[in-house]
């Protein structure tokens, strides 16, 4: 059984997920590439802003970066991942069953961050190796735009 993943070349999507614009930022195949516009993992706009249909986006000459979207990002977590961002409440907090290397992930990849009690953000989870974490872990705008492209639209 020969079985290919999903999505191709995950680690490019990645890279454009520390992005901090988002921007696709290392080469891709062209049939890679015409997978993400076409699964809507990533798009590119026009000279006037508009995003560019995924048919036609790859013979655009502008030089305008490819850029990763909800569906981009979530498409390179793990099941603990996803089931991290899901659990976010209304206010952006992650559940409290989630795990500090899930937790830590999410913030290398861009899609959380720790907040102290007064909702400054902090670089860890404040834990001392005594004490417990301090900090919980929220969801930025790129991890709540994740957890939005799980939700159907209506």
């Amino acid at each position: 059984m020969n079985r290919q993943a999903y999505p191709p070349a995950a680690h490019r999507l990645r890279a454009a997920c520390v992005h901090p614009q988002g921007h696709l930022t290392s080469r891709v195949s062209r049939t890679t590439l015409q997978v993400y516009l076409d699964d809507g993992l990533v798009y590119r706009n026009d000279a006037d802003g508009y995003v560019l249909p995924a048919d036609i986006a790859q013979a655009d000459t502008g030089g305008r970066p490819y850029v990763i979207t909800g569906a981009g990002r979530r498409a390179i977590l793990t099941d603990a991942q996803r089931a991290a961002i899901d659990s976010a409440d209304d206010s952006g907090a992650l559940g409290p069953k989630t795990s500090w290397p899930t937790a830590d992930a999410l913030v290398r990849l861009r899609l959380a961050e720790y907040r102290d009690t007064g909702g400054a953000v902090q670089p860890t989870d404040g834990d001392d190796g005594r004490t417990g974490p301090k900090h919980r872990p929220w969801l930025t705008g790129a991890g709540i735009e994740a957890a939005r492209a799980a939700r159907p639209t209506t």
